[in-house]
């Protein structure tokens, strides 16, 4: 995939640079000198890497920063797992590697399940045994999660929601690609569900494959009559259990009556509220419950429950799952390593142990944790004294959203011992030559968790991710941001770096997720979490009409195929929440920069250094990708590719043309934060 220049939207003119600059060895080895950075600066900061690096045939998308960070973060945890079967994420480890155990097991883990769906007499049978199912993780047609009333952060209700299909509704919406992308699909249902040796009898069906397309295709239907985004639409809908399952009694009532919910969540009632995303989606889903055939259904429900469980079995289920999830919808040519599938399946299934796991091996972990939070408070200092000064907030607004900022809770590195013995509830032991029992087991341990969080009060100590991710997130329900220890990798971080390359990278990025406090999204949730309109209408005009700067600067924006024709235009407004992330977190972690160097004498305060910032923000974003992979990028992902994101968050920054002396900047930017 090659990404495209936006000189062409009037970013800057190309003048000769004013000086000529240093920057460290590890920094100038990705810089193509010969690319003027007023014109183009993410080839300009990414041209020499991006020469140098091809993706690999086990590949999708291959990122500098990314990719470093997760090589040295998975090689930790190897060390600390690889040989200690006798742990929760040691064992599992070890039975995810035995395939000689895998393989001789064969489909014969999922043949109950598939001998449930396909004894069902009725269609109320058969949601009830599909609710059975999703205790061990399948969904079907309904998802049902705790989670804070949007009025009430304090407390967790059942939601009641869509389950996520195949394919994302997107796909549907572009022919071109689901043309393509349809029939592989057809053949890889087709394919788990032989290896399972699934079988109707007198079914008027010949292929299932065809079934299973048929049947997505009329539940993404669905997903038109509800954008299941509560705060889009201002509007969710609060039932009692009792009047849900009678309203409901295909998608609701008998599927979570299969769950068992009334008997295993201790505070459920039948006279419990429930929320229920959309009216509309669920009146759809039931109505198509009732019109598609019995053995349609089964067969659905069949694919969903092989489907999940399909990279935990044999090589035959892991090679068809990879064949269709990587190789069609991404465009890989080979697998990964057994090694690093395993790896992954550790941190996805045991994500607080392996997370520990991870930190314990890390000997420069409470330095770097010292040094990561002492920059995070100088970023807030920031982002606090420019929402002091934005002129277009009101005092009402502005007051607001500095005590928003002032109670963000912050945490950072691991989650609290706590968190791992939440995690080791029901899992005394797991056997190190039993990968799929481990699995179930696991899962079984979360829906327990599940049904005792039902009417609890919410965990807030509790993470969204493992320590051992290379991420960072923010939660507008709790008004928290969350920086794991997996993040804080070189070359993201490393406390010895200057002040100019721990800010412009991991710097920016704790900037981004401050902002998102204060997006489109985070600006609806108030200091405590709960969702309340604090902003004046005036404010909201004016963070409107700075929006949609943004979004119609973004859209002019495109990326191109290898063979440099034009592929996909950027969407302005679906990347939009992310894009005033980029543009505020790098204003604010400059500004932070700024501050750091004033007050320090070790730093000088030379334009080089300001240079070094900005190429260490775009070096973060370096990385090619195959065009499926972009295609799914555009399609599923709310980020533009990367060198918009670094090219567009130039091109708004008048930090950025006075550190390379860029005297065409355009007066008009697009700045929100």
């Amino acid at each position: 995939m090659k990404r495209s220049s936006i000189a062409g939207c009037a970013l800057l003119l190309a003048p000769p640079l004013a000086a000529s600059f240093s920057l460290p060895d590890n920094v100038a080895s990705l810089v193509d000198t010969s690319v003027d950075p007023c014109d183009d600066f993410y080839q300009f900061s990414c041209g020499g890497w991006l020469a140098k690096h091809e993706i690999e045939a086990d590949k999708s998308i291959v990122e500098y920063s990314f990719d470093m960070a997760q090589d040295g973060m998975d090689e930790t945890i190897l060390q600390a797992i690889a040989n200690d079967s006798t742990s929760l994420t040691g064992a599992l480890f070890a039975s995810c590697m035995d395939m000689d155990a895998r393989n001789a097991l064969g489909a014969k883990p999922l043949q109950s399940g598939l001998e449930s769906i396909v004894k069902a007499q009725t269609k109320q049978e058969l949601f009830r045994v599909a609710g059975q199912l999703a205790r061990t993780g399948a969904d079907f047609i309904t998802n049902l999660h705790p989670a804070s009333s949007l009025q009430n952060s304090s407390r967790n209700i059942l939601w009641v929601s869509h389950a996520e299909l195949t394919l994302d509704d997107e796909y549907y919406e572009n022919p071109q690609v689901l043309t393509y992308v349809e029939t592989n699909l057809s053949d890889y249902a087709s394919t788990i569900l032989n290896l399972t040796g699934f079988q109707l009898e007198s079914s008027e069906y010949d292929d299932y494959g065809d079934v299973v397309l048929s049947v997505e295709k009329q539940l993404i239907e669905l997903q038109n009559y509800a954008e299941l985004d509560p705060v889009s639409v201002d509007m969710y809908y609060l039932f009692a259990y009792k009047d849900a399952a009678e309203y409901y009694p295909l998608v609701f009532g008998a599927y979570a009556e299969g769950m068992q919910l009334l008997d295993d969540a201790p505070e459920l009632t039948e006279d419990s509220e429930v929320a229920l995303l959309s009216i509309s989606y669920f009146e759809k889903a039931e109505e198509l419950a009732s019109l598609l055939s019995l053995d349609a259904l089964k067969v659905y429900v069949a694919f969903a429950y092989i489907n999940n469980f399909a990279t935990f079995l044999s090589d035959s289920f892991v090679e068809a799952h990879v064949k269709f999830f990587r190789g069609v919808m991404l465009g890989a040519e080979a697998s990964l390593s057994l090694e690093r599938i395993c790896v992954a399946h550790v941190v996805d299934l045991l994500p607080a142990h392996a997370g520990a796991a991870y930190v314990a091996h890390r000997d420069d972990i409470k330095t770097t944790g010292d040094t990561f939070i002492a920059m995070l408070e100088e970023i807030l200092d920031a982002m606090a004294h420019n929402i002091k000064t934005l002129d277009w907030l009101d005092e009402q607004t502005r007051t607001s959203a500095l005590s928003k900022l002032d109670t963000l809770d912050v945490m950072y590195v691991a989650p609290d011992d706590a968190q791992l013995q939440k995690e080791a509830e029901g899992l005394a032991k797991l056997n190190p030559t039993a990968f799929f029992d481990n699995v179930d087991l696991i899962y079984t341990a979360q829906y327990v968790a599940l049904t005792w969080a039902i009417g609890a009060d919410i965990d807030r100590r509790e993470w969204g991710m493992s320590a051992a991710s290379v991420n960072a997130y923010y939660t507008p329900y709790t008004n928290q941001i969350v920086f794991p220890a997996g993040i804080m990798e070189q070359p993201f971080f490393d406390p010895r770096n200057t002040a100019a390359q721990i800010f412009g990278s991991l710097g920016v990025v704790a900037g981004h997720e401050i902002t998102h406090g204060l997006d489109t999204m985070g600006s609806k949730f108030d200091a405590k979490g709960n969702w309340n309109s604090w902003w004046t209408e005036t404010t909201i005009t004016e963070f409107k009409t700075r929006a949609q700067c943004l979004v119609d600067q973004y859209s002019s924006f495109y990326t191109e195929a290898e063979d440099g024709v034009q592929l996909i235009p950027v969407d302005g407004m679906k990347t939009l929440g992310e894009n005033i992330a980029d543009n505020g977190g790098l204003h604010v972690a400059f500004n932070a920069y700024r501050n750091r160097v004033s007050a320090s004498s070790n730093d000088g305060n030379s334009t080089d250094d300001d240079q070094l910032f900005f190429v260490s923000y775009a070096q973060t974003w370096c990385g090619k990708e195959r065009d499926e992979m972009a295609v799914d990028s555009f399609i599923t992902n709310v980020h533009a590719v990367g060198d918009v994101r670094v090219n567009g968050a130039a091109m708004n920054s008048a930090a950025f043309a006075a550190a390379f002396n860029c005297p065409a900047n355009p007066s008009n930017k697009c700045v929100v934060w």
